[in-house]
């Protein structure tokens, strides 16, 4: 049975879109099959992951996939239900799933900038769920989409890229997901933005509460908060400091400030909103899956600088890069600094063992968390 986990912080610019690419292609490598679903109307991971085709960077190649592949992506396949108009060649079509860069493991659901269009006709169901509900359907609408897929193509994970906003779309993703997890970046931003989402998730879960206790409900549990990711930081190197970390580096100091008030955010507001509302995993499965930080702490990403454009440039995951993908050369590549090697090929083992160990904690937690609601069904 495959686990749906959606990416969303209301507050834009965190790297929600190179996170759920990067997590993906990991989750991919180890041997679990992993759909990517593009719900941003923005359309960032799909530009991503089709824009590119044979180092031919053009709209005409997402042009061709919309012409040539119509009810592959996200509001085609969902237009039918919501009576919008969408034109296509043929009807009644299977969905077919983008195969990314040749990983038999890995699948996109692509966005479509229309997608936002499908919020009218949700806000009005949520509002309308005792005089009108026939539209109980549109609430239904993203999971049965989501769960046939899945099942259909034999998927073990589902990562869902949410756009920034607060619209009942993203309220009806959001809940009908088992799981979610909130990247970060450590301002001042983020810091108002995970107060504000103290309010805001508890509230979606409640204006769902009519659905879900109604007999035909087909979202019948909150989902699970997994942890919040710290990225896009810079870091120094330590080991003049006497440091005895692996890696000798830490967060500068600047964005150490707010990623720790973030954290206290997070435990002082969030983690108990969340868990009066039965929305997170248990905290002894964080802390028996997660090496990286005390509960809901999940993962740090640092800034890998050049790295990033060069992935989005070759399609591919920051830690599968090559010597050649970047022209890297010299002691750019690598070099000797304080007794150490460091460079960009360091900077790319350290990006595969981060993304390596976050994969991990999340399929850990959530076999442990499937095994006690196995043990509860029982």
């Amino acid at each position: 049975m495959s686990s749906v986990i959606s990416l969303f912080n209301n507050k834009g610019g965190v790297g929600k879109t190179t996170t759920t690419f990067n997590l993906g292609w990991m989750l991919s490598k180890l041997n679990k099959k992993v759909l990517l679903i593009d719900a941003d109307p923005q359309c960032n991971l799909t530009g991503l992951i089709l824009n590119k085709q044979d180092d031919d960077y053009c709209d005409t190649n997402l042009e061709k996939f919309y012409s040539s592949e119509e009810y592959s992506n996200i509001f085609a396949s969902l237009a039918p239900i919501f009576e919008l108009k969408y034109e296509t060649k043929e009807k009644n079509k299977n969905i077919n799933l983008k195969m990314v860069s040749e990983n038999v493991n890995l699948y996109l659901m692509a966005g479509n900038i229309h997608f936002s269009e499908v919020d009218i006709q949700i806000a009005t169901a949520l509002t309308s769920s005792k005089t009108l509900p026939v539209l109980k359907k549109f609430i239904y609408a993203f999971d049965d989409l989501v769960r046939k897929l899945a099942n259909d193509n034999e998927i073990d994970i589902v990562l869902i890229d949410m756009s920034p906003s607060v619209s009942s779309t993203n309220n009806c993703i959001l809940m009908s997901s088992d799981y979610f997890i909130i990247p970060t970046s450590p301002d001042f931003y983020c810091f108002q933005a995970i107060e504000s989402l103290t309010n805001l998730l508890p509230k979606w879960s409640e204006v769902m509460k009519p659905f879900r206790e109604s007999h035909e409900s087909k979202l019948n549990i909150n989902p699970k908060f997994l942890g919040f990711i710290s990225q896009n930081y810079r870091v120094y190197d330590s080991s003049k400091d006497d440091d005895k970390t692996s890696d000798n580096s830490k967060m500068a100091s600047a964005y150490k400030y707010w990623a720790d008030q973030i954290k206290k955010m997070a435990d002082n507001k969030l983690v108990p909103a969340l868990k009066k509302h039965d929305m997170i995993i248990d905290d002894k499965y964080f802390s028996k899956s997660v090496n990286f930080d005390k509960p809901y702490h999940l993962a740090g990403i640092q800034n890998f600088n050049t790295l990033i454009p060069i992935s989005q440039k070759t399609c591919k995951p920051i830690f599968d890069l090559t010597k050649a993908d970047g022209g890297w050369t010299g002691a750019i590549w690598e070099k000797e600094q304080n007794g150490k090697k460091v460079g960009v090929k360091h900077n790319i083992l350290k990006s595969k063992t981060d993304y390596e160990n976050m994969a991990n904690s999340i399929l850990e937690m959530i076999k442990l968390d499937t095994k006690k609601n196995a043990n509860i069904s029982d």
